[in-house]
C-alpha cells in the first residue's frame, strides 16, 4: 500500500513538473484559471498585478478591466495609417482600433514582446504613415533601441553567436528560470488558498515590516510599487541618478530610430513615454529624477515627443491603481486625449 501511494505521489509530482516546464501547458492552465470564477479560479491579477505578488489584504481591490473605446468621434479627415509599438499601458486599457485615435484610417498595433515575428507590412494607400512608439518609463532603456524596432518593422532577429547558442541550449536543457514560479502557480494558485497567502503576507508586514522582494509599499501605505521603479540602483527606477549624458544618449537612440523608420517609408515618428506610477503618486521625501520632462526639455522640439507628465500630475493618485503597476482608465483617457491633440497637429 505504501509503495502504491508513493508511486502515485511520484506520478503526480512528475505531472506537475511536466506541466510547469511546458510553455504551452502553462499558457493553457493560466488561461483556464484566470477565466474560472470561484475557489478553483486564480485571483492573481483580478485585484491588480502587485496584489497578486503580495496578497496584502488591504490591497484586495477589485480592478476595472474594461477597455476604452470610441474616444475619437469628432468628424474630420481620416488620412493616416497609424502603426503603434507599445506595451500593456495601451493594450490592457484601450481598444487598439481606429475609434480611439485622431485621423487614423487604419491601425496596426504590436507589443514590444512580439518582436521578431512577421514584419509590419504597409497597406498600399496615399495616407500619411505614422509610427507611434510608446513605453512606460521603467522599460525605456531596454526598448528604445534600433534593433528592437527593426524586430517589428523587418521581423529582424539578431543571430546568436556559437557560444550564445550553446549557453541557450544548456539553459533550456538544465533549468527553466520560471520553473519555480510555474510550479507555485500550478499547485497553489487557487482563490480557495488566497486567505492563507493573505494571512502570511499580513503577518510579515505587521511583524517584520516586509513585503515580497519585488514590491515596495509606499510610505503612506496607500500604494504598491514595483521595486525596480523605486530602487535607485536600477536604470528603470524613477530615482536612478541621471546625468546629462544619459539624456543625450537616449535622444541619440530616438533620432536613429526616427531616421531608420523614415527610410522604411514612415512620414512621421512619434514617441510617448509614460512615467512610472511612483513618479506621479509618490509622497516620499526623495525627489524623482524627472527623466521624461528632462528628456522633453533637452529635445527642444526636434523629435516628436509627447510628454504626459503634467497631464497625469493633474489627476495624480486618481489616475493610478493602488494595487497594480499601471494607470487606470482615467489615466489612460487623459493620455489619449493629449495624444489625439498632438496627432491632429502633425
Amino acid at each position: 500500500m505504501k509503495k502504491a501511494l508513493a508511486f502515485l505521489v511520484l506520478i503526480v509530482l512528475l505531472g506537475v513538473l511536466g506541466i510547469s516546464s511546458s510553455d504551452q501547458a502553462m499558457r493553457w492552465i493560466s488561461k483556464a484559471r484566470y477565466q474560472q470564477q470561484g475557489n478553483l479560479g486564480s485571483d492573481k491579477y483580478r485585484f491588480g498585478d502587485l496584489y497578486g505578488l503580495t496578497y496584502l489584504p488591504a490591497f484586495r481591490l477589485e480592478k476595472d478591466t474594461s477597455l476604452i473605446s470610441n474616444q475619437y468621434t469628432s468628424p474630420g479627415l481620416r488620412d493616416t495609417d497609424l502603426y503603434i509599438i507599445g506595451d500593456s499601458y495601451l493594450y490592457s486599457y484601450m481598444q487598439m482600433d481606429t475609434s480611439n485615435f485622431a485621423r487614423a484610417k487604419r491601425l496596426d498595433f504590436r507589443k514590444w514582446s512580439d518582436g521578431g515575428g512577421a514584419p509590419i507590412a504597409f497597406t498600399p494607400s496615399s495616407h500619411k504613415k505614422v509610427l507611434l512608439i510608446e513605453s512606460v518609463e521603467r522599460n525605456i532603456w531596454n526598448v528604445i533601441d534600433i534593433m528592437r524596432v527593426k524586430a517589428h518593422l523587418e521581423g529582424y532577429r539578431a543571430p546568436l553567436t556559437w557560444d550564445e547558442k550553446l549557453n541557450a541550449c544548456l539553459a533550456d536543457a538544465l533549468y527553466d528560470p520560471n520553473l519555480e514560479q510555474n510550479i507555485d502557480f500550478t499547485l497553489f494558485n487557487f482563490q480557495a488558498l488566497s486567505f492563507i497567502k493573505s494571512f502570511k503576507a499580513q503577518g510579515n508586514l505587521s511583524l517584520f515590516n516586509r513585503t515580497t522582494a519585488d514590491v515596495v509599499l509606499s510610505e503612506d501605505q496607500k500604494f504598491l510599487y514595483m521595486k525596480e521603479t523605486m530602487d535607485s540602483m536600477q536604470k528603470g527606477s524613477s530615482f536612478y541618478p541621471l546625468r546629462s549624458q544619459n539624456i543625450q544618449d537616449l535622444l541619440g537612440r530616438m533620432a536613429k530610430i526616427e531616421q531608420y523608420a523614415e527610410s522604411r517609408g514612415f512620414d512621421e515618428v512619434v514617441f510617448s513615454f509614460i512615467p512610472n506610477p511612483v513618479a506621479i503618486t509618490q509622497t516620499e521625501s526623495t525627489p524623482t529624477n524627472h527623466l521624461i520632462p528632462s528628456l522633453a526639455y533637452a529635445n527642444q522640439g526636434r523629435l516628436n515627443l509627447v510628454d504626459p507628465t503634467q497631464v497625469l500630475i493633474k489627476g495624480g493618485k486618481s489616475y493610478f491603481f493602488r494595487s497594480d503597476s499601471h494607470w487606470n482608465q482615467q489615466g489612460a483617457q487623459a493620455w489619449l486625449n493629449q495624444l489625439n491633440q498632438y496627432l491632429l497637429k502633425l
